[in-house]
C-alpha cells in the first residue's frame, strides 16, 4: 500500500467504473439515435401522405413519389387509403392513412 497516493486497487476501481458507465451508455445512446430517426422518417412518410392528397383532389394522382433529405417515399392511392412505402433502419416500411370522409 502507497499511504501517500492512490493505490493499485483503487485504479483498477476507478477504470472498471468508467468502463461500466461507458459500456451502458454507448448502447444505449445508439438505441435512442436509431428511434429517433425511425420516427423522423415516419414524420416524413406522414408529410408525404398529406402532399399526395393534396394531389389526389387537385390532379386526380393515384401514385408517385417524394424525395426527403436523400430518402424516397412512394405513395399510392386506392380509392380508399394512401400508403406510403419507405426504408428505415428496420428495412422496409409501409404506413397507410385511411380515407376519413368525403
Amino acid at each position: 500500500m502507497n499511504c501517500k497516493g492512490i493505490a493499485f486497487v483503487e485504479t483498477l476501481l476507478t477504470v472498471a467504473i468508467i468502463l461500466i458507465i461507458a459500456g451502458s451508455l454507448i448502447p444505449l445512446s445508439y438505441q435512442l439515435k436509431s428511434s429517433l430517426y425511425n420516427q423522423k422518417l415516419e414524420l416524413h412518410a406522414s408529410e408525404t401522405a398529406l402532399d399526395a392528397a393534396k394531389q389526389i383532389k387537385a390532379q386526380s394522382k393515384i401514385a408517385g413519389s417524394k424525395t426527403i433529405e436523400l430518402k424516397e417515399f412512394h405513395w399510392t392511392y386506392d380509392g380508399e387509403q394512401i400508403c406510403v412505402q419507405f426504408e428505415n433502419l428496420s428495412g422496409e416500411q409501409v404506413k397507410c392513412i385511411n380515407r376519413t370522409g368525403d
